[in-house]
């Protein structure tokens, strides 16, 4: 069971955890334009094809967005593209209060899958994400969950055994794969659930 004196940092996801997140807005935006379903362009943007590319580096947002126009076989701009891209974020209510708090106790650590155009917008729209003391993204190492890589670039990040890490994760494959790489991982839920497991394990 996790204490005090043995978790020393935490390290959070993005999406659905620090903020909320619905892909399915930008799938929308285009499932209007080809008169198409939005859960057919999910699955096809969405892919390893395409978004593992881009959330690894491999591809330039410049890149991918042809990509995607390509594809589908559609006119729209890169502004509206980049529009329609970032529009998927809203605040999660209560985060921002639990991170402030924790802040005061713990250095904390974002650790997402994303990219370039994805977090430079929610770097200038949710000023929470600056209580973290470093970011590990995808784009910039090369990996992302659930790879070994990415969990081993927060490790080495913090410089701290994995085990004294907790890592917050909204998907529980993410979590599974972070504890087999020895960190402390949590699967998130809710804010509530999560101080109400903070506060039982003496880390609140």
């Amino acid at each position: 069971m996790p204490n005090p004196l043995t978790i020393a940092a935490i390290a959070f996801d993005l999406g659905n955890v620090l903020i909320k997140v619905d892909h399915f807005r930008f799938c929308q935006h285009l499932a209007e334009l080809i008169e198409g379903s939005a859960a057919d362009i999910y699955r096809q943007v969405f892919s390893p094809a395409l978004e593992h590319g881009y959330d690894t580096g491999q591809l330039t947002s410049q890149i991918f967005y042809q990509k995607i126009i390509d594809f589908f076989q559609i006119e729209l701009p890169y502004p509206r593209f980049c529009h329609w891209w970032n529009d998927i974020f809203d605040p999660l209510q209560g985060m921002e209060e639990m991170v402030l708090h924790l802040k005061t106790k713990y250095p904390l650590y974002l650790l997402s899958n994303t990219n370039p155009l994805h977090f430079q917008y929610v770097c200038q729209k949710f000023p929470l994400i600056w209580h973290c003391r470093r970011f590990i993204l995808s784009y910039q190492v090369g990996s992302r969950k659930p790879e070994d890589g990415i969990y081993q670039a927060l490790i080495q990040e913090t410089g701290l055994p994995p085990q004294r890490c907790l890592f917050i994760d909204d998907k529980l494959p993410f979590v599974e794969a972070a504890q087999r790489q020895g960190l402390m991982a949590w699967h998130f839920t809710t804010p509530g659930e999560f101080k109400r497991r903070l506060q039982e394990h003496g880390l609140w």
